[in-house]
């Protein structure tokens, strides 16, 4: 499984495998939304259920939910 099988919303995905051969995977725009698993494909697994709890509690609190900055639309008053 790639990272295009998952919907990250256009943030950037990091994946790195730590010490103990853990992997890691996090936003690197949000760096605080981060999971673990033994292989780079349960790290995402996990990074993909952190983010939609994240989405979530956006929704339940009514506020917008993050947009990657590639995918912001930038206005220029020049």
């Amino acid at each position: 499984m790639t990272l295009s099988n998952y919907d990250f919303n256009g943030f950037t995905i990091n994946l790195y495998v730590d010490e103990q051969g853990d992997w890691l995977a996090h936003f690197q725009e949000m760096s605080n939304i981060s999971a673990f698993g033994d292989t780079p494909q349960q790290a995402l697994e996990e990074l993909k259920i952190a983010w939609e709890l994240v989405k979530e509690d956006y929704q339940e609190k009514g506020k917008a939910i993050p947009i990657a900055p590639a995918r912001q639309k930038f206005s220029s008053s020049l």
